[in-house]
């Protein structure tokens, strides 16, 4: 009996293991809920749920298309300005396209604009 051992296993909580596909599986689960509550409602209902949702997403479009969040400097929106004119006019006239760069490229060298 001297040479007998014991084997003590280290006790480990149990691992819950989550699905690699969960965000797939509960956004088909919302799916097949949506598609059952929409079986249940009428048409007249169906085009008035579509209506408000189309209303609302075109609201927020607009929310966000004026919104303060993205303001221009108006620095940028010279240098835009000064790209769209001389771009018009290199096919129009490009000496005059020629000078007007050079001159905006003086003033911006110069800390003007």
């Amino acid at each position: 009996m001297a040479f007998s051992t014991t084997v003590a296993h280290p006790s480990t909580p149990p691992v819950t293991e989550k699905p690699a596909n969960s965000d797939v599986l509960s956004s088909l689960l919302g799916a097949l809920m949506l598609s059952v509550y929409a079986a249940q409602k009428s048409k007249k209902a169906m085009r008035k749920m579509r209506r408000h949702l189309v209303w609302s997403a075109f609201k927020m479009n607009m929310k966000s298309m004026f919104s303060k969040k993205g303001h221009v400097n108006n620095q940028v929106l010279i240098y835009i300005l000064i790209g769209i004119v001389a771009l018009i006019l290199v096919f129009y006239a490009p000496i005059l396209a020629l000078v007007i760069a050079l001159v905006a490229l003086i003033l911006i060298l110069a800390g003007v604009i």
